[in-house]
């Protein structure tokens, strides 16, 4: 049995109020946001030019003495030194990257220690051009060791 004719009925005594209400709140939402963008529009904060600013030189250290430059020169042999053991021990295939370790890490250490040295040294040094590629080898090969470019496949 189908009951026709009682939704009039139902609409009369339970009128739709989300429309009213949706029509409100986009009314207000409405009004709030043009009140913001109005406000925003007047207090448009002040636009400064920006000061030039100048770079910080590099920082000189002190010059390197002679009796500094020879205690330089024999780290750096000793570094290149524990270069050469590395490079002995990775062509050996009985020695195994484990037991490498403790040498890669004394070659950290000196190069860490030597790195402070170099930003001693002037330009025309011939020394910290020696240094630098000494160093920038030794980064290298931290590098390769650490990943795993000599793990055999």
């Amino acid at each position: 049995m189908k009951i026709n004719g009682n939704d009039e009925i139902i609409k009369s005594a339970y009128p739709d109020k989300s429309q009213k209400q949706e029509q409100t709140r986009n009314t207000d939402f409405n009004d709030i946001l043009k009140a913001s963008v109005e406000q925003t529009a007047q207090n448009k904060p002040k636009v400064y030019a920006s000061t030039l600013m100048k770079p910080i030189s590099a920082i000189r250290f002190n010059p390197l003495s002679s009796e500094d430059k020879h205690i330089a020169v024999e780290r750096a042999d000793n570094l290149l030194n524990l270069l050469d053991d590395y490079r002995k021990q990775l062509a050996d295939p009985r020695v195994t990257l484990r037991s490498i370790e403790p040498v890669m890490d004394t070659i950290a250490k000196e190069k860490e220690q030597l790195s402070s040295v170099l930003e001693s040294l002037s330009e025309e040094d011939g020394l910290k051009d020696i240094l630098n590629r000494t160093l920038i080898t030794a980064s290298l090969e931290i590098v390769k060791y650490h990943r795993g470019d000599y793990v055999a496949g």
